[in-house]
């Protein structure tokens, strides 16, 4: 059972499971054309939107992740119940890739209704949560072909065979919590990850917490171009929570006054203010908790308290009362002089040369890390680099992808065919060509449109229809005639209806 999640502004709420469009319609309208009677597919429909950014649904892009988790989550559920032997598939392509990233690492987590030895296989397009560095199969660095399924020698797809592209250095643009590196080790070689280079959902700069703190709090915000006031209101909100997630921790662990005082004050960071701003950013990293809220204030207080003491004992003595007093009598302008020259007296007292010096050089060392911390985001190379964005972004069925010039979704869309067989028990058929992928589908003797809907004690799906899940398609699959379609052109990521993301 393999479920596609599409990208942003290709699916809805009310979207039909069981239409093949857009963008994953490339991947599994053609399996299913040659599994058929092996594997069935749906799409979760869901709100697939940025805050109204581009046509569609409105609701924040961190919202409509959420919703297509929780719609996969609770499919899976329910196709386990229906039929405990089902292997599962999952594909993503964008916002979608970010949601199958989520619904991974609940998998592998323990959070969901099916272990990680019941996942067939994971394929993601344009991946936001991609690791830095992640190779095609992340965690197995120059493999060409797919792990076996669970419980199969995998001999189908032994024959799926991927050329080794050089990997893009960059990493997902997704909030880094969603990057779990555990996720993909526990499953390495059924997990694929098609990374375009100078595609900046998965390729983004890999020094550039700032980055990831401005798509964070877009995709917290509703950035509906009709509603600017609603759409100041929602980023003014995501920027608040923010700053308070950042300054309570940053006050309470990066700023040391041992005497209480701005004599004693420094700040001595654990890691950059972009850094903590990055995480504090997501809207998952929890507000902190009251007891830490207090001491920062208490911190902070009693250096303020101490710095007022020092202009009150420097102002308020009787020498200065009785010189306002005089002043104030004759020549009342006297008076901003007088202050002005005690409150000068106050700040060499609050703050003497020897402070100044060190928060002189406290700052220029912040000032430098931060440089470091975001240096792809300077440097020229990165820039360029992404002046194609948009196209990258949508490559995938054009760049080629295995040794016989076969693009991404031909192989993820054998990749499927071969692990279905696999489940199935089918014996491979003999060949004298060489399997790679874009030869594959052709090796394998299609299943003809009449063949009969599976029984309901097969090991690879079930013809149950659940509450919740959509109905089986497999008991008609797809003529080998037929032509997935695509709704529309495919959004662009960084321009035109994507701009916003």
């Amino acid at each position: 059972m393999v479920y596609g999640i599409q990208g942003t502004g290709q699916s809805s709420p009310d979207a039909d499971p069981e239409q093949d469009a857009g963008f994953l319609s490339r991947v599994l309208a053609p399996a299913m054309r040659e599994a058929g009677e092996y594997m069935d597919r749906a799409y979760v429909p869901y709100d697939a939107g940025f805050g109204g950014a581009v046509p569609g649904g409105t609701k924040p892009y961190a919202e409509s992740v959420d919703g297509a988790v929780t719609t996969a989550k609770n499919w899976i559920k329910d196709k386990a119940a229906d039929c405990p032997a089902t292997k599962f598939g999952l594909v993503g392509y964008s916002q979608g890739a970010h949601a199958v990233r989520v619904v991974l690492n609940d998998i592998v987590n323990g959070q969901t209704a099916i272990d990680a030895d019941q996942l067939a296989l994971v394929a993601n397009f344009g991946d936001p949560g991609r690791p830095e560095g992640a190779p095609l199969f992340p965690g197995r660095p120059g493999q060409s072909s797919p792990s076996p399924v669970p419980g199969t020698v995998g001999e189908a797809v032994s024959q799926v065979i991927a050329a080794v592209p050089s990997t893009p250095q960059g990493g997902g643009i997704a909030p880094e919590a969603d990057v779990d590196d555990t996720a993909y080790h526990a499953i390495a070689g059924r997990y694929l990850s098609s990374c375009t280079d100078g595609d900046l959902a998965c390729d983004a700069p890999a020094n550039a917490p700032l980055a990831h703190l401005v798509t964070n709090i877009a995709g917290q915000s509703e950035l509906n171009p009709g509603d600017p006031l609603g759409s100041l209101s929602t980023i003014a909100e995501a920027l608040a929570m923010t700053t308070v997630k950042t300054a309570v921790p940053l006050i309470n662990e990066d700023i040391q006054a041992p005497e209480n005082n701005l004599e004693s004050l420094s700040y001595e960071p654990s890691q950059t203010l972009s850094q903590r701003l990055a995480t504090a950013s997501d809207p998952r990293t929890p507000l902190p908790s009251i007891s830490d809220a207090l001491s920062a204030v208490i911190k902070v207080g009693t250096i303020g308290l101490n710095a007022v003491k020092t202009v009150v004992q420097t102002v308020a003595t009787p020498e200065t009362i009785g010189a306002l007093a005089v002043a104030g009598a004759t020549n009342p302008l006297a008076v901003v002089g007088i202050l002005g020259a005690k409150l000068g007296e106050a700040a060499v007292a609050l703050a003497p040369p020897a402070t100044q010096k060190r928060w002189v050089s406290n700052a220029f060392d912040a000032f430098k890390a931060e440089l470091g911390a975001n240096k792809d985001l300077f440097e020229i190379s990165s820039l360029l680099k992404y002046r194609d964005a948009a196209k990258q972004h949508s490559s995938y069925s054009d760049v080629a992808a295995t040794p016989t010039g076969a693009p991404p979704t031909t192989l993820v869309a054998d990749w499927i065919t071969a692990a279905a067989k696999d489940i199935a028990g089918e014996e491979t058929t003999t060949s004298t060509t060489t399997r790679t992928s874009g030869q594959l589908l052709s090796s394998y003797p299609s299943v003809p449109s009449s063949s009969p809907a599976p029984s309901t004690t097969s090991s690879s799906t079930t013809t149950t229809a659940s509450t919740t899940a959509p109905a089986s398609s497999v008991s008609e699959p797809p003529s080998t005639s037929a032509t997935p379609t695509v709704s529309g052109d495919l959004p662009p990521f960084m321009t035109g209806e994507e701009s916003s993301q």
